[in-house]
């Protein structure tokens, strides 16, 4: 049951932002009492901070996944392009906002997990395309690492991209691909465009599969 009040937790702070969804939301959602998902939190703080944790430890196991897998680092933040696109897909750009405004706990939560988890994963990456060639050799990883991490915050910024007029996962993408391409080497930058390309191929014959069935 602690799972199931977890998962649904997540599911609807995901979708319509952390401040608006209450207990009574989550209990009813699953078809049970409030008074049960006080057995297992004790509060919605302790709720929202569950659900940061959940989130937290399934990215580091994506990270550590991919680094294991990748083919180089280039191919390493592809994958991490892919998992960015599907994890901004439903989800609500107040959220990050709401956590830092009425959640602290829980949002010094993520600055520590960005500060620490996030900077080494990023700074080894950097090391690794520098030796692989397949980015610039004169790039700092240290700065660029930190750089990448302050900038990971600014799509949330409803003053500079409002809500009612961008989507996040764009600004999200469009942000990451232009740090990308600036690390990358001419040898980089070839490996990313054969890895859309290839993307674009799978996606395109899946669409004529599904065509194919419906037919």
């Amino acid at each position: 049951m602690e799972n199931r009040i977890l998962f649904k937790a997540r599911d609807l702070m995901t979708r319509h932002g952390v401040k608006h969804v209450t207990m009574d939301d989550i209990a009813t959602q699953l078809g049970i009492s409030k008074k049960t998902i006080y057995q297992f939190y004790k509060d919605k703080d302790a709720v929202v901070m569950a659900v940061v944790n959940l989130e937290l430890e399934e990215q580091s196991l994506k990270c550590q996944r991919t680094q294991d897998i990748a083919d180089n680092a280039v191919h390493e933040m592809f994958m991490i392009l892919e998992d960015i696109q599907q994890m901004f897909k439903n989800m609500n750009p107040m959220t990050m906002n709401e956590l830092a405004k009425y959640y602290p706990e829980a949002f010094e939560r993520i600055q520590n997990h960005k500060n620490e988890f996030m900077h080494q994963i990023i700074k080894i990456n950097l090391i690794k395309g520098i030796e692989q060639g397949v980015y610039r050799k004169e790039i700092d990883p240290e700065i660029l690492s930190i750089y990448r991490l302050e900038t990971s915050f600014v799509p949330f910024n409803p003053q500079l991209y409002p809500y009612s007029k961008f989507d996040l996962g764009k600004v999200t993408l469009q942000i990451i691909e232009n740090f990308i391409y600036g690390v990358m080497s001419l040898k980089g930058i070839e490996l990313m465009e054969k890895y859309k390309l290839q993307e674009s191929s799978i996606a395109n014959a899946l669409v004529d599969e599904m065509k194919k069935i419906n037919k």
